[in-house]
Order: structure tokens, then C-alpha cells, then sequence
């Protein structure tokens, strides 16, 4: 969970509309990319690690709303 300081840190990358479609557009190639690893996986390691990329995507991938969600927080 991101605390304000942050989220205000990274304000300039979510909010900026030509960095974000490009890094979702990279995140999208690199998803695919894993995808693929993960249906030719020989090993239960490479299934893993492929696993935890596409995690890491999807992470990526939801970072604006989290930076927006921890602008929005009330501080504890």
C-alpha cells in the first residue's frame, strides 16, 4: 500500500498521458510475452517465475489507481 508521499512521487508518471499508455502498452507486450513462457514451461520453476512476472504486470498495471486511491486516503 503506497502512503501519500508516495503517491505524490509518482503523480508525474500515472498522470502524465503519453508515459502511461506507453508503459501500459509495454506491460501489455511484456503479459503476452509471459503468457507464452508460461504455456511452454518445461519446469515448475520456470512456471513460478513466469507467474511472478505476470504478477508484476498486473501490479504495474494498477498503479494509477492505487496512486489515486492513496491521494484520496484519509492519513490514519
Amino acid at each position: 500500500m503506497l502512503n501519500k508521499q508516495q503517491a505524490k512521487n509518482l503523480v508525474p508518471l500515472v498522470n502524465n498521458p503519453q508515459i502511461w499508455q506507453a508503459l501500459q502498452e509495454h506491460l501489455n507486450h511484456l503479459r503476452t510475452l509471459e503468457v507464452q513462457g508460461l504455456v511452454g514451461a518445461t519446469s515448475e520453476q520456470e512456471m513460478f517465475r513466469s507467474q511472478g512476472k505476470l504478477r508484476l504486470a498486473v501490479h504495474l498495471e494498477q498503479l494509477r489507481d492505487e496512486v489515486l486511491e492513496a491521494l484520496n486516503r484519509k492519513e490514519e
